[in-house]
């Protein structure tokens, strides 16, 4: 329910009866939750309730795009490896194993300080970050898959690589996508937000839940309210999208505890 919430307003945002998220307002400066201003306003005088929505278009979109990215190369990655010969698969596995045990703060630090926190860099580095996740997943799932009789079969009467990727692979995958991607979304909005929380994620003055934060972190004992709405906007919103994996996991593949 919160996420399907946060989601509409945040498409909706442009049409919503709400203020404008980048109007000054120097007479409200930090002010307290009011009939004008329902959550109060931040260091500029700006509407709280309004950058909140605003920021979601930005949490959310680049969450989701990171994740597109993510699911599309880590599947075509781990789908591939699998049906490679043995010596080859395992040397690709084992580069996924160092790519993944790496801090992916550290990754994405280390990148964005590089090419800078502009909103193409940060999905593209975040997607690239949980690609080899999502190749782990779909190469375990996939090996699986190549053992069974009738793909074997396929493989002994000259099916081809591609074509059992295609037509036995694939198939059966649905589930498993559908799931690693709710997973990989909320991994996905921490790290934008904890990115943005240190200034290099999407540059002010366009809002996201982890930069509003950042910028009113100093301020947070003259008034908390600026920091703790965003904050719980950011914490519900993840809460809600690994609830919505356990009950796919459940509904999709129940045999996995």
């Amino acid at each position: 329910m919160f996420l399907s919430i946060a989601v509409l307003a945040a498409l909706l945002a442009p049409i919503l009866p709400i203020a404008d998220p980048l109007a000054i307002d120097t007479t409200q400066i930090l002010g307290m939750p009011s009939a004008q201003h329902p959550l109060g306003t931040d260091e500029l005088g700006r509407d709280i309730l309004a950058r909140i929505i605003y920021g979601g278009r930005i949490s959310l979109g680049v969450a989701f795009a990171a994740v597109l990215l993510a699911g599309i190369l880590g599947t075509i990655t781990g789908m591939t490896i699998a049906f490679l010969g043995r010596r080859t698969e395992a040397i690709a596995m084992r580069f996924i194993d160092v790519f993944v045990s790496l801090p992916e703060i550290f990754i994405a630090l280390v990148a964005l300080a590089i090419l800078g926190g502009n909103l193409p860099t940060l999905v593209i580095t975040i997607g690239v970050i949980y690609c080899p996740q999502f190749a782990r997943v779909i190469y375990n799932v996939t090996r699986s898959i190549r053992e069974r009789d009738h793909v074997m079969a396929a493989r002994s009467l000259g099916a081809g690589r591609f074509w059992l990727i295609r037509h036995e692979a694939l198939p059966n995958l649905h589930s498993i996508i559908a799931v690693q991607t709710s997973v990989t979304f909320s991994f996905a909005m921490l790290l934008e937000a904890g990115l943005s929380f240190l200034g290099l994620g999407v540059q002010p003055p366009t809002p996201s839940w982890g930069q509003m934060v950042g910028l009113l972190k100093n301020y947070i004992y003259i008034n908390p309210w600026p920091v703790i709405f965003p904050g719980l906007t950011l914490l519900f919103v993840v809460l809600a999208v690994n609830l919505l994996g356990d009950h796919l996991q459940d509904r999709l593949n129940p045999e996995i505890d």
